[in-house]
């Protein structure tokens, strides 16, 4: 009966378990999966909380595009949690909320060079729905191997004479910003070390300039150019000169046609991807010059036929 009361009091609730109790390594791990915002909240719990809260393995990756933060509140969630542990930061900015808030800043050159002080291993920034217009690129940190600049406000000729300063650079994404054009592309051609580059959504780019990328950007292996004005002139450019190109994004681009995709079929033998999606001049006809490279992955809805209709097409 003493075994049977014992074995009763062990497995008997215990009204003190908290969460307040849990070891702190698991707590640690726990704060991770919250959102920055959540975790801040979770500093408030308790003291022992707010210490966990700020361990450095928490901001490693810190992503606020959940929010829009302006200066005043960046500079206080830089100074309690950055240090040199991080590794990614994104921010979104105001470049598209409302008139009133459209020019505030969520950035600035000071908290750039501080950036690049405090957190010496920082390799990507991204910088969503922000306006450039109040920064320098001399002040981006020179550690950075990736710069996203989505959705923003494009400074013109942002890169113009400083292309030697971001000599880690190899993706670089410019997708949906305005005001980035043909002048902007013989500033990005002299990023040669470049790897990846997304120009989707710049609608003021077209084939005219795409020849200094074409020739000096020989080592890109992925390729976005949706949704711009590039002609077959620019792809005869492209399949010409890179030859390391395994992913390529057209979609959306009225002036590729047929004779677009023969020049890839028979210049980009290392293409594993590539993205037709809505190219109104492009033709089963077309599509069947790549049909010959089995390896090759062909992303398609061309006139209502889709890739599925066209394989069918193939196996017959």
């Amino acid at each position: 009966m003493e075994e049977l009361g014992y074995a009763e009091s062990a497995m008997a609730p215990d009204n003190d378990l908290s969460v307040t109790h849990l070891p702190e390594n698991i707590v640690l791990q726990i704060l991770g999966y919250l959102s920055v915002k959540d975790r801040c909240i979770a500093g408030r719990v308790c003291k022992q909380w707010r210490r966990i809260v700020k361990d450095n393995s928490l901001w490693r990756h810190v992503n606020l595009l959940e929010y829009r933060l302006d200066l005043p509140k960046m500079w206080k969630v830089f100074r309690a949690h950055f240090s040199p542990c991080l590794l990614t930061f994104r921010i979104k900015g105001f470049a598209h909320s409302d008139s009133i808030k459209r020019k505030k800043p969520s950035l600035s050159d000071a908290m750039l060079k501080e950036l690049s002080i405090r957190c010496p291993n920082l390799s990507l920034l991204e910088l969503h729905d922000c306006n450039t217009d109040n920064l320098t690129f001399e002040s981006l940190p020179t550690t950075l191997t990736s710069l996203l600049i989505t959705y923003s406000t494009w400074q013109p000729r942002w890169l113009k004479g400083h292309h030697g300063h971001l000599t880690k650079l190899e993706s670089l994404d410019l997708s949906k910003s305005v005001r980035v054009d043909n002048l902007d592309i013989e500033d990005i051609a002299k990023l040669t070390n470049l790897k990846e580059l997304s120009l989707s959504g710049c609608y003021r780019i077209d084939g005219s300039n795409f020849e200094l990328i074409a020739k000096n950007l020989v080592r890109l292996d992925k390729l976005n150019i949706s949704y711009t004005g590039v002609d077959e002139l620019a792809i005869h450019h492209i399949s010409r000169h890179m030859k390391c190109l395994q992913e390529l994004y057209i979609s959306h681009c009225p002036n590729i046609n047929d004779s677009s995709l023969t020049l890839v079929a028979t210049g980009l033998s290392k293409l594993r991807i590539i993205d037709v999606t809505h190219c109104e001049e492009v033709t089963i006809t077309g599509l069947e010059t790549l049909s010959t490279r089995r390896q090759l992955k062909i992303i398609t809805c061309v006139n209502d036929v889709t890739l599925s209709d066209f394989r069918q097409k193939l196996s017959k």
